[in-house]
């Protein structure tokens, strides 16, 4: 196993949020699979919030935005789409980013990319809003059709549609 970082136990994470879902996503899961007490991670981050950030922050890391062409009106859904399909990529990261965003713990990168191409700060929020809110309902459905249950998956052009419907 690798040294302990802030880094590494963001991949660590990301890896237990993937493979088992966010309820199972614990302090001692990640020291467990460095081999360490769970004491031997508040060296590098303070808290499981704190940890949580650091696995949103990683995870929109990733995300190589589109560049902005200077009208809101494109670039913004384009962005916005860019994070929501990101969120749908991993089990439970939009349940995951909702915590982070609404406590301020991270996921710093969505707001200021969407803020830099948006018109009004409260457009900012509401379309974070949206996202966030459409992807965890997605993924839910998502999660409950592989489990055998039917239901039907939005996709991501009825995210698109309804974020341009507001628009």
């Amino acid at each position: 196993m690798s040294a302990i970082t802030r880094d590494e136990l963001s991949r660590i994470g990301l890896q237990l949020l993937a493979d088992h879902g966010l309820a199972d996503v614990s302090m001692r899961r990640v020291a467990n699979e460095f081999g360490v007490a769970v004491s031997a991670l508040y060296w590098h981050v303070k808290d499981k919030q704190s940890l949580l950030g650091a696995m949103v922050d990683r995870l929109f890391d990733d995300i190589e935005l589109e560049p902005a062409t200077g009208d809101w009106k494109i670039d913004l859904p384009v962005r916005a789409e860019q994070f929501y399909n990101t969120l749908l990529h991993t089990r439970d990261a939009a349940e995951l980013a909702a915590s982070v965003l609404a406590l301020g713990t991270g996921g710093d990168k969505m707001r200021e990319a969407l803020a830099e191409v948006s018109p009004k700060s409260v457009t900012t929020d509401a379309v974070m809003s949206l996202l966030i809110g459409h992807a965890t309902l997605n993924q839910q459905r998502i999660q409950a059709q592989a489990i055998g249950l039917e239901v039907s998956a939005m996709s991501t052009s009825t995210f698109r549609e309804t974020l341009e419907l507001l628009m």
